[in-house]
């Protein structure tokens, strides 16, 4: 009996068609937006990520702790020792994030556009990539 239903099982699935196609060319006006997208969400994240660390950072009182450790390895104290507070206080660590998010934008942005160009090229030379497909 379990045979049968195997068999009759098999009877009723339709055949898997596989597709084989050749991968020989990126438009690299294509690969510039989805590079450009995924650098500023990557952008985004960044800044994000900055926030949320000096929050963590600043709620859990390590700035005075590390001030502290600073002070008393060089030795300074008052107004000639080191303040990481206000060394690393938020609007100088946005303006850093900010500055990296732009900087890794521009920078990715640029190599999607070179990669798309390079594989262009070895599409070329050999022909492209062979990449399979099925219906399921």
């Amino acid at each position: 009996m379990k045979e049968k239903l195997a068999r009759m099982a098999k009877k009723n699935l339709p055949p898997v068609k596989q597709v084989k196609l050749k991968l020989v060319h990126i438009d690299i006006w294509s690969a510039i937006k989805a590079g450009f997208l995924v650098t500023l969400a990557m952008g985004i994240a960044t800044i994000v990520g900055f926030i949320f660390l000096w929050l963590v950072i600043n709620s859990t009182g390590l700035f005075g702790s590390l001030t502290n450790l600073l002070n008393s390895v060089i030795g300074g104290g008052g107004s000639d020792g080191v303040d990481v507070a206000a060394e690393l206080s938020l609007p100088r660590v946005l303006s850093f994030a900010f500055t990296l998010s732009i900087f890794n934008v521009v920078l990715g942005t640029a190599l999607t556009a070179i990669s798309a160009a390079i594989f262009n090229v070895i599409g070329r030379l050999t022909g492209g990539i062979s990449v399979g497909f099925t219906n399921n």
